[in-house]
């Protein structure tokens, strides 16, 4: 049934986290707070809007290296009312704290106290958030709560499902507002929340939560049950609506139910919730799913599935013979523990090179359930409960998601059944019901038990939950692994117990070879006189099992035989038998079952009420039929002489001859010879099993001696780590602020260049932005992890994802110039991502706004183009009146040809010295001059128009001379 395996524990909790020391009872709620990438931004809004009395305690738990030292602590203390402490071994949990680890380790609770487990080197990769969860469920029950922040991957799923399953608070944040959406989305979608919501209101939601409805389910878990008329019209209208009857469930289990819904819908009388549901069938549907909650998982308690295979599964298919190996998994939920015993037995086939074929079949009440389980897929969260090697080898990627592949999942056929009232399968091999019979009533297990016996085949083997009992029927299992709950079944007489076996969905008595204890069956004729027959002319007999238990009784045996006195669970014969037959009784059966054979004793005096009579005692061990093999048939015989009270004054030995005296002498003195024999050679084992016990002992001794010293060296060294380790975590401590002051000197840097910086990964997902990114691309933090060609751009530019794509495959960076939508250029540049180690880890995509270069430009090139057209040229001149650069004539001469010479190399002589004097007087004096000259060019007198200035460096020094040139010979000629 899809039933929360940890209500197991319902009705029988009692420990120091449920109670204080003084008796008061503890009511507040413990929350388990975790995130991942992204999460300080969603705690600082969760713990900002919690009051200081917030009726609640806070453990946090974040993603962090091992041995790392977080900040995290005093950055949450900015924020919050509530005092912020560090969580620490054995520190007590209070109400109104918060509690903040300072490094990346792994935090349990357990009586009300944190414990902390540093990460194992080697070991399998941790999951604290679900780890926590967990415990906070199993610690606190009701009591207990879980938020899911921003976060990557799947950490947190499988621990919220363990606090609902005990009727807890379960939360996430809205995926719209997270950061990161991984574990946010995983808890979404894989459970049915309480609330799902921004950080803010999460934290509203749950101070209602611990200051209202809380105090209201634990009041109606205190109480002693709920209104049975109103509950039971609800039953009523369950069965109408969705055809199962709940009225079997223990009463506790479907009060807590019930009252998870009332504070839901904010209803404090069972009868108006009656009237509620009446009205409003989708909350029927709601109850419906809270009462058939499923938390299960692959390999669930991995030591009990090693029980089973070892003990169970490989005990049936080494003794196989050929045919169908056949399975029922009863309550299988979402599929997990069918397809685990799939993955077994198929591990088992390839080892052993055998081949079986395999059925399985796999029901709960929950068609939901059932068709999930049929669908094989699941969330990438199952990777805490399967190794890496099962993933590889019976799973299928998709998508973040893992499937079952097509072998396991053929093994496996799920069908929909109310194992109460539907008729089970048969001549099974293995038959699996884990943690579905402590969620029924004691009439419906002691109902179900006969008839799990009923359904397997001799020596099948039956797998029940770490809390659950075969209760009164020892005589039918026989326990292969008690821890763990893995029974064989065995055979009993026919007629012993009957198992009432449904059929088409009614309740009805079967016959068979089980009877329930204390159900009467009415015998027909023929049983009638065949037990009248037995009665008159068979002698008083019993059937028992070599170690007592009786099987069976026929005749009057009250002569023999007289229960013991105190509490019974099945009748032992050596615990019945009347004195001067015990001796004799367990001597025959210890002889009858060393010697396979038949044993009598002939004339054993037993002690009656007052008096005493001889029997013969006849012990045999039954060889057939096969349903009785291995039993022991013990028969009282013939009744040698049957004594009246003697005289007061008189032995029962008086009334005998002296030959009879000395043979009745004789024969009690060889009993007990042989009785003396037996306990010496009991005695001579047991000495020399305690000879190898205390040898044992000793050297058992000597090794803890020795480890003791190594744990008193290792205590040394351990001591002096930790001086180191305070040592390192001081100069990372300072090693942390000196990065976060290089990471804040960093983000002032990127943005006081007023650059817009994109930083995406290898599949162009964007990693992270600066502020000014937000101009060029509408980004928000939730588009963080969100590919850059999804996202709406303000570019007049549609190849941005294709260059991105060229530069990543080539290396080679791009340089462009693009156009926004209001008018805007930037200069966009794509370069790989290289890290320290020289590895490409994405892009960087940069732009620099170069609108006002680019208005520059333009003037320049239309000021370039006038000059072109006129008859005006512009130079530089160095120092020594080298020409630098020119534009447009110069003295009749082109840019070509001018650059790196002097007027001497352009002028004759005579007008070459004047333009030089001219230009050197500005120099020296740094005043500009503006003349008109005349020069002799190419044989003509040219006049030109000469504007000759400094050029200024930084400090006021002159290091060139700019001159503007124009040519006034056909302006004069016009005159």
């Amino acid at each position: 049934m899809a039933e929360p395996e940890t209500d197991e524990r319902e009705g029988t909790r009692h420990d120091g986290a449920e109670q204080k020391s003084n008796g008061e009872q503890r009511t507040h709620l413990v929350v388990g707070v975790g995130a991942s990438a992204g999460g300080l931004e969603a705690l600082e809004e969760f713990f900002q809007e919690l009051p200081d009395d917030a009726s609640a305690a806070f453990v946090v738990v974040t993603h962090l290296s091992p041995g790392g030292v977080s900040m995290l602590p005093e950055l949450i203390a900015r924020h919050s009312r509530m005092p912020v402490a560090r969580a620490e071994e054995g520190v007590e949990i209070l109400p109104n704290h918060i509690y903040v680890p300072s490094g990346g380790i792994t935090l349990g609770v357990l009586n009300g106290r944190l414990h902390v487990f540093e990460p194992v080197e080697g070991g399998p990769r941790p999951l604290p958030i679900d780890f926590l969860f967990r415990c906070l469920a199993q610690e606190y029950r009701e009591r207990s709560a879980g938020v899911v922040l921003s976060g990557t991957g799947t950490d947190g799923t499988n621990g919220l499902k363990e606090i609902k399953a005990v009727s807890g608070l379960t939360m996430a944040q809205d995926v719209q507002t997270a950061r990161y959406r991984g574990m946010p989305h995983s808890a979404s979608t894989s459970i049915e929340l309480d609330f799902v919501l921004p950080p803010r209101e999460l934290a509203e939601q749950l101070v209602t939560y611990a200051k209202g409805s809380l105090p209201r389910l634990l009041g109606a878990r205190m109480e002693s049950g709920l209104e049975s008329e109103a509950v039971s019209r609800i039953f009523v209208l369950l069965r109408n609506r969705t055809g199962h009857d709940f009225s079997n469930y223990k009463s506790t289990t479907t009060g807590r139910r019930i009252a998870r819904r009332m504070n839901a819908q904010q209803i404090d009388s069972v009868k108006e919730y009656a009237r509620f549901v009446q009205v409003n069938p989708q909350e029927l549907d709601q109850l419906f799913r809270e009462l058939l909650i499923g938390v299960t998982s692959f390999f669930r308690d991995p030591d009990a599935f090693a029980a089973l295979e070892e003990l169970g599964l490989r005990t049936i298919l080494k003794t196989k013979p050929e045919g169908i190996l056949r399975c029922w998994i009863a309550g299988c939920s979402t599929g997990e523990e069918a397809y685990s015993i799939a993955m077994l037995a198929r591990e088992y086939m390839e080892s052993t090179g055998a081949h079986y074929p395999v059925q399985i079949f796999a029901t709960d009440v929950d068609p939901e359930s059932v068709d999930f389980a049929r669908s094989g897929l699941y969330s990438a969260a199952i990777t805490s409960d399967v190794s890496p090697k099962r993933l590889e080898r019976f799973f299928m990627e998709e998508d973040g998601h893992y499937r079952i592949k097509k072998e396991v999942r053929e093994m496996v056929v799920f069908a929909t059944q109310n194992l109460v009232h539907d008729p089970p399968f048969t001549k099974l091999d293995l038959l699996v019901c884990r943690n579905l019979l402590i969620y029924l009533n004691s009439d419906v297990q002691k109902r179900l038990i006969p008839v799990f016996h009923y359904s397997l085949k001799p020596d099948g083997v039956l797998f029940l939950g770490s809390s659950e009992t075969i209760g009164n029927f020892a005589a039918l299992f026989e326990p292969l692994d008690k821890k763990w709950k893995v029974f064989k079944r065995r055979e009993v007489p026919p007629g012993t117990y009957i198992a009432e076996v449904p059929a088409n969905g009614t309740e009805i008595g079967r016959e068979s070879n089980i009877v329930l204890p204390g159900r009467r069956v009415e015998p027909g004729l023929s049983q009638v006189i065949e037990r009248a027959l037995l009665q008159h002319f068979v002698p008083p007999a019993v059937l028992m099992h070599q170690t007592g238990e009786i099987v069976h009784i026929q005749g009057r045996t009250g002569l023999f035989l007289e229960p013991a006195s105190g509490p019974q669970s099945t009748p032992n014969i050596f615990n019945m038998a009347r004195e001067g037959l015990q001796l004799e009784l367990t001597l025959a059966v210890r002889r009858a079952a060393s010697t396979a054979g038949e044993v009598m004793h002939r004339g054993v005096r037993v002690k009656t009420n007052g008096d005493y009579t001889r029997v013969d005692l006849r012990v045999k061990q039954l060889v057939g039929p096969e349903p009785l093999r291995g039993l022991f048939l013990v028969s009282f015989e013939s009744p040698a002489l049957l004594e009246t009270t003697a005289p007061e004054h008189c032995s029962e030995e008086d009334g005998l001859e002296q030959p009879q005296r000395v043979q009745v002498l004789e024969r009690e003195l060889l009993q007990a010879k042989e009785v003396h024999q037996t306990t010496i050679e009991q005695l001579e084992t047991a000495n020399e099993e305690l000879k190898s016990a205390n040898e044992e002992l000793q050297s058992m001794n000597e090794e803890l001696q020795s480890a003791n010293e190594e744990l008193e060296t290792s205590k040394e060294e351990m001591q002096s780590l930790n001086e180191e380790l305070q040592t390192v975590n001081g100069e990372l401590q300072g090693k942390v602020e000196e990065l976060s002051r290089a990471n804040d000197d960093m983000k002032n840097l990127l943005n006081a260049t007023d650059i817009a910086t994109i930083f995406l990964d290898n599949k162009l997902n964007i990693k992270r932005y600066t502020e000014q990114a937000k101009r060029v691309i509408r980004l928000i933090p939730s588009d963080v992890s969100r590919p850059i060609g999804d996202l709406v751009s303000n570019l007049r530019y549609s190849t941005l994802t294709e260059d991105a794509r060229e530069v990543l495959r080539t290396l080679v960076f791009k340089e462009t110039e693009v156009q926004s939508e209001d008018g805007s250029w930037y200069l966009m540049r794509i370069l790989p991502y290289r890290t320290t180690e020289n590895m490409i880890d994405g892009l960087v995509v940069t732009f620099v706004n170069v609108t006002k270069v680019r208005g520059l430009q333009e003037q320049t090139q239309r000021l370039l183009g006038a000059l072109a057209n006129s008859a005006t040229g512009v130079s530089l001149q160095d120092r020594e009146l080298r020409y630098e650069w020119s534009f447009g004539s110069v003295f009749g001469r082109w840019p070509n040809e001018i650059s790196g010479r002097t007027e001497r190399d352009l002028l004759r002589e005579a007008d070459a010295e004047t333009v030089a004097q001219l230009k050197r007087n500005v120099f020296e004096t740094g005043k500009r001059v503006h003349e008109r000259v005349r020069l002799g060019l190419d044989g003509d007198h040219k006049l030109y128009d000469l504007f000759v200035d400094t050029v200024l460096d930084a400090a006021g020094t002159a290091t060139g001379i700019t001159t503007v040139i124009t040519e006034l010979t056909q302006e004069e000629d016009r005159r």
